[in-house]
């Protein structure tokens, strides 16, 4: 095979010199009237209309209101010069003589065709022939038409995935279990909801549900042994949370929803997560709806807590709302549903005082004692840089000038690290009134109803320099500060470094005890 291909090779006779191509003789080869016709003419060729059609043109795409393919589109046609029937085309190949069949001679007046049948119009621009819409006319888009199910989601302003038809669900509803009572008791009639919005598809949150499911089984026997009739879903959503406040509640619909525990995430505006990946904000309950019977309101969410004044009027201003005021660890959310003898706050306290009980709920109110603000919001700056320089060596630490501020990152016992501002105050308590004061601040997170004294105000040691100290938010409720104060004139610099470590050390403590670490 391969002896037959290179003799009829070498059996090839050459062309003749004349009949080779070679490049030049190829691009040399003269244009087809085609051709001649795709190639635009120069622009003083063009007529004045033509050319300031195609200037504005250029001017929108610019403008970016016209997409590279209708100005693709828009200065084809306008270069073929059919802006209407009749007239010669720019760059098109000179009329050809009188056709022998008796066809028109060239330079004939050209008659226009007649109308389409059935009355249609012919196009008279550009843009018409090419499809579209005549320039200076906005194109409608098309009309999208949204299933039934996705208005009624946007109608009513619930978060989560969408589905194709109403009344589909996004959780199993096989997965929630009633357990009725097994005594009569305090309970009877009434019902207490498990409620679990931890995300479905997130092996995170499942870990977390396991968790707590397990913590939860003495308190459903407890409740249940007081007549109560105990649900536990551990797929809620966002209906399913505002038919339980309003006695709705799926299998206890007959049922005084008495308490609700909702475990999920939480968001600082308040809203909790549900576990199709929607949400729920307060404003999405109608306070003249909710059981007049529902005592207690527990979120075992980030956040929530600081905003629990706001979740109270919304479900009527009748329940305890109780929640964190802060991102909390899995831990700590954990130790709340265990029952432990050194706090008075957790999940087993408040159903043997509210439930167990007939305890009254305490009212609304406000604190004895407005909070003050915080010392960072009047300090300033001043010389704190410079008097730093050799603290933040001594300690280790990492800082960074702020406008109002040094804001220093502390390092502490296994290997923690807390934060604390570093700032200027002038004095107003007395014999030390108008002395500047060098001041640190670290902050622990809101006051909330999961918080007790002892976790404040106990176990801290010795004497020294850090206090303790209630001050505005921007939350509904006060928040927990570690504070201290020198006389910055007669401060030694270890002196600053002892006041910077002890504050940063109390509030890392606090925030251990109360929300199981610093998780911001």
């Amino acid at each position: 095979m391969a002896d037959d291909k290179s003799r009829s090779k070498s059996e090839r006779k050459p062309k003749p010199a004349a009949e080779r191509k070679t490049p030049q003789a190829a691009a040399k080869k003269p244009e087809t009237p085609a051709a001649a016709a795709a190639t635009p003419p120069p622009a003083d060729d063009l007529p004045e209309s033509v050319r300031k059609e195609l200037e504005a043109l250029e001017e929108r795409k610019r403008e970016g209101k016209v997409t590279a393919f209708e100005y693709a589109a828009k200065r084809k046609a306008l270069l073929r010069g059919i802006e209407a029937p009749g007239k010669p085309r720019f760059g098109a190949a000179p009329d050809a003589p009188a056709k022998p069949d008796g066809g028109r001679a060239a330079g004939a007046e050209e008659k226009p065709p007649a109308a389409a049948a059935g009355g249609a119009k012919e196009t008279s621009s550009p843009a018409e022939a090419e499809g579209k819409k005549p320039e200076g006319q906005e194109e409608k888009p098309p009309e999208v038409k949204l299933p039934q199910a996705w208005a009624a989601k946007d109608q009513e302003r619930r978060g989560g995935p969408k589905t194709w038809s109403a009344g589909t669900r996004t959780d199993d509803p096989t997965k929630r279990v009633v357990h009725p009572p097994t005594a009569d008791g305090i309970g009877t009639g009434k019902a207490f909801l498990f409620l679990f919005g931890f995300r479905i598809h997130s092996p995170r949150d499942q870990e977390f549900l396991e968790k707590e499911l397990k913590e939860i089984e003495d308190d459903i026997a407890v409740l249940r042994n007081a007549g109560y009739t105990v649900v536990v879903d551990p797929q809620a959503t966002r209906k399913d949370l505002l038919d339980a406040v309003t006695g709705q509640g799926e299998g206890v619909e007959k049922l005084v929803p008495a308490g609700i525990y909702w475990s999920a995430h939480g968001s600082e505006d308040g809203s909790v997560q549900t576990c199709d990946g929607g949400f729920v904000v307060p404003d999405d309950l109608e306070p003249d709806r909710v059981d007049p019977g529902l005592r207690l309101m527990i979120f075992a969410s980030c956040y929530v807590g600081s905003r629990s004044r706001t979740w109270r009027k919304a479900l009527g201003g009748r329940p305890m709302v109780v929640g964190w005021g802060r991102p909390v660890t899995i831990d700590r959310a954990v130790e709340f549903l265990q029952s432990r003898a050194d706090t008075e706050t957790d999940l087993d306290d408040l159903i043997r005082r509210y439930l167990l009980a007939d305890a009254p709920i305490p009212g609304e109110g406000g604190l004895a004692y407005a909070p003050v603000d915080d010392a960072a919001s009047r300090g300033r700056l001043g010389d704190v840089p410079e008097r730093l320089r050799t603290v933040v060596e001594m300690l280790g630490a990492k800082w960074r000038t702020e406008p109002h501020w040094v804001e220093v990152d502390v390092p502490l016992e296994d290997n923690r690290w807390e934060k604390a501002k570093v700032f200027v105050v002038e004095s107003s308590e007395p014999y030390c009134e108008g002395e500047p004061m060098l001041a640190v601040e670290s902050d622990v997170g809101e006051l909330t109803a999961v918080v007790d004294p002892q976790m404040l105000l106990s176990g801290f040691g010795g004497p020294g320099y850090a206090r303790v100290s209630l001050v505005k938010s921007g939350t509904d409720m006060p928040r927990i500060v570690v504070q201290g104060f020198l006389p910055i004139a007669r401060a030694r610099d270890q002196d600053l470094a002892a006041l910077v470590y002890q504050v940063a050390q109390v509030s890392d403590r606090l925030e251990q005890r109360i929300f199981g670490g610093d998780l911001r």
